[in-house]
């Protein structure tokens, strides 16, 4: 047989077997193959059954989104409900008068309203009542001179004086100080802003820095400068901007007045020319001795009365401490006040209060030296 003819009986029964299923169902042989490849290709791979897709826990951020605004909406009912921020019946808003009135205001009428403006920036009337600035009135009588020059011996008690006006600070500044400070010292010097509608738009902010300042006995002597400067630039600064004389504040600089030539004060405030107070800062070490450089650096006989005033007003500081001194009859000191701690707060309210009153002492000086 040829090889033709022993692979055709190969094929023969394979052909003869198939022959009666193809008859049997009637179907084309390539459709008949076509299924054959198909039924053996689903009978090779076992049947898998499909796997339930889990839902993830973490919820979507539209669902975040919806869930916050809805109890964003439920807070906005409650505190549409509360009466915050309003002031019972019998109170009523307190403010300095001026001279010109409001159109069609009464003389002594409280003007009520931010800039003639009694609504907020919504649109709505406010909860609180409010005032157009005051800070102009408020300062010109905060630093008024003294109506006397006051002698070195009562310098003590009157640094000490309650102010001529209330310096205005917000009510969570206030509420801080209360718990720690004399009511007498903390309600003769000291108002809240939200009930008495007064606002100072620079002498507020720079007080409530130099009572809430951080970082105090901390850092080089430079950093200890800077604190200090909290106070200092913040009350005497303000005076500055609102006083009638010319009034000059320096650090580490030549003066001419009192000072001798090779000398630099750490810090000095001049009014007219004239030196009127003066500091001595250091980091570290007895305050006592500190003060004495207030006196080394002057000229001899400067102070006194055949000097230019008969006494001159300077602190010395000690890292967080200071002191004031007075000096006079030609550089004898004299301490008229007590070692103040900057890290607590009711020295930090006497530190303004003192220094409000220096103003108002050299102011009274220079007033007398021009009589």
């Amino acid at each position: 047989m040829t090889e033709q003819q022993i692979k055709s009986a190969e094929k023969a029964p394979i052909a003869a077997k198939a022959r009666p299923l193809r008859k049997k169902l009637a179907v084309p042989a390539k459709s008949y193959r076509r299924s054959v490849r198909l039924s053996e290709k689903m009978h090779l791979k076992p049947e898998v059954a499909p796997q339930p897709v889990r839902k993830g826990t973490k919820p979507t951020t539209a669902d975040i989104a919806k869930e916050f605004y809805s109890r964003l909406e439920d807070i906005s009912k409650q505190l549409s409900l509360l009466t915050v921020g309003q002031l019972p019946p019998s109170s009523s808003p307190i403010a300095i008068p001026t001279d010109k009135p409001a159109k069609g205001k009464a003389a002594n009428e409280v003007v009520v309203g931010s800039f003639e403006s009694d609504k907020t920036l919504s649109g709505e009337p406010p909860l609180y009542p409010i005032s157009d600035s005051r800070e102009k009135e408020i300062c010109q009588l905060l630093f008024a001179p003294t109506l006397a020059v006051p002698k070195p011996k009562d310098l003590r008690a009157r640094l000490r004086d309650n102010l001529s006006a209330r310096i205005p600070i917000h009510h969570y500044v206030y509420s801080l100080l209360k718990p720690v400070v004399d009511a007498n010292v903390l309600e003769g010097n000291f108002c809240i802003t939200e009930e008495v509608g007064n606002i100072c738009p620079t002498l507020t902010p720079c007080v409530e820095r130099a009572l809430m300042i951080n970082n105090v006995n901390v850092g080089t002597e430079s950093m200890q400068q800077h604190v200090l400067d909290a106070f200092l630039m913040g009350i005497i600064g303000t005076a500055q901007d609102h006083l009638a004389i010319n009034i000059k504040i320096d650090r580490n600089a030549a003066e001419s007045s009192m000072t001798l030539p090779q000398c630099r004060p750490d810090y000095l405030l001049t009014m007219g020319g004239q030196l009127v107070f003066k500091g001595e800062e250091k980091k570290g070490g007895n305050i006592r001795h500190i003060a004495q450089e207030l006196t080394d650096k002057m000229i001899p006989g400067s102070v006194g009365k055949a000097g230019k005033l008969d006494y001159l007003l300077g602190y010395a500081t000690s890292g967080s401490q200071v002191l004031f001194e007075c000096i006079y009859n030609n550089h004898a000191m004299l301490e008229c006040s007590n070692i103040l701690d900057l890290m607590k707060l009711p020295d930090r309210v006497t530190m303004v209060i003192t220094l409000v009153n220096v103003v108002r002492i050299a102011y009274a000086q220079m007033l007398a030296k021009g009589e």
